[in-house]
């Protein structure tokens, strides 16, 4: 509580409130760093854990954020010994709509409220005497650093000190988590960008064979078909194409599992197929599908890395691709072949008599146990014979 009454009593008074250029969002507090997000180059979070770095790149499909983090883990010795080195692992990745959050979260950068009078005292308490966490911002020849400390009394807040400036502050801690845990937080998901109504053609390519459609109606997900365009030299005409779209529901279902690291590259992986989305006045983004086994992979212009794909959706969508291609309808699927009909009366395919009772059965004699049920008194006798057994 006497904290609590502290950060209260003592705020400091350059807190503002900031919006953004196109107004649709708005941010309270006290500035840190003043740039906008297009001026941001980098975000470095260490810590003995894991440390986070999020380079901001730029290339003709925009601005995007490549991670690095290193995990450091410490195994446990024998007693008696040295403990053992510091084991490191290092992976990279195209940030996610987690990391594209976390950018827009730090541009500006801002804290909650300033800290004043902060003694000795309160910077041991706040956690602030020997920080082992640290977060930092650069825009362009501009760094904001804050040494992380605990957290505040009764909230998730987190106390901070800023290097540049030796003074403190309360910052929300959603600006530390997602880089805390970057390695599951912050990879990208999508193997392309475009939602579905946004799309104006798709071309499906495999083996020098390629085939395009154009949606139609697409601003109504109620009434937006694909129409399977001629091939151009021939005498074909344009058709609605209902198989395409249902292939097409499960080929947008494709998703990364994970990023493949340097060294870890398929050898000679085959090509499964290419698709090629299409909007118009935006640039054509083109995925490539690759197979290696029982492994699937992936990269495009939105991913910039190879991939590793989910299999729930991608081995499917793959045995399809040169019916889809073809214009035939693909075979059903035959691994769950269907159960057999059950007789009439036994709903669990048993059976006659186990269910309802045949039409023309005679009913039992009153008292007469069901086959298989057990009379009344115990177990029945075995019958026996005149004279004994």
């Amino acid at each position: 509580m006497m904290y609590g009454g502290v950060l209260v009593v003592g705020m400091g008074l350059s807190w503002v409130r900031y919006t953004t250029d196109d107004g649709k969002a708005e941010k309270q507090g006290v500035p840190l760093l003043e740039e906008k997000k297009e001026d941001l180059t980098s975000i470095l979070f260490a810590s003995p854990d894991a440390d986070a770095k999020v380079e901001l790149r730029k290339d003709a499909l925009g601005t995007y954020g490549w991670v690095t983090v290193t995990e450091h883990k410490q195994k446990k010795g024998k007693e008696g010994e040295p403990p053992p080195p510091v084991e490191t692992k290092v992976t990279s990745f195209k940030a996610g709509s987690a990391g594209d959050k976390l950018i827009e979260s730090l541009a500006p950068m801002m804290a909650m409220r300033e800290l004043v009078g902060v003694d000795e005292t309160k910077i041991e308490a706040f956690g602030l005497k020997d920080p082992t966490t640290s977060l930092a911002v650069t825009a362009g020849s501009k760094t904001a650093t804050l040494d992380i400390g605990g957290e505040t009394y009764g909230a998730k807040d987190l106390y901070a000190k800023h290097r540049e400036s030796s003074r403190y502050y309360v910052v929300d801690d959603e600006l530390i988590k997602p880089l805390k845990f970057a390695a599951t937080r912050l990879p990208e998901r999508n193997v392309f960008s475009y939602k579905v109504e946004e799309l104006d053609n798709i071309t499906l390519s495999k083996g020098g064979k390629s085939v395009s459609w154009l949606q139609h109606n697409k601003e109504d997900r109620a009434a937006d078909w694909w129409e399977r365009l001629p091939t151009p030299g021939t005498d074909e005409v344009g058709k609605k194409d209902e198989t395409f779209a249902n292939w097409l529901e499960k080929a947008l279902k494709l998703k990364s599992q994970s990023y493949v690291q340097a060294g870890d590259e398929p050898v000679a992986p085959s090509a499964a197929f290419d698709l090629a989305f299409s909007v118009q006045g935006k640039p054509t983004e083109t995925l490539h599908v690759l197979a290696l086994e029982d492994d699937w992979f992936a990269n495009s212009d939105f991913t910039r890395g190879l991939v590793k794909l989910t299999k729930s959706a991608v081995a499917d969508t793959a045995d399809e691709v040169e019916d889809i291609l073809e214009g035939r309808e693909p075979p059903p699927d035959e691994k769950k072949p269907p159960a057999p009909d059950a007789p009439p009366g036994s709903p669990m395919g048993g059976p006659p008599g186990m269910g309802e009772r045949p039409a023309g059965m005679p009913g039992m004699p009153p008292g007469m146990p069901r086959p298989g049920m057990m009379p009344p008194g115990g177990p029945m006798k075995k019958a026996v014979p005149a004279g004994g057994e």
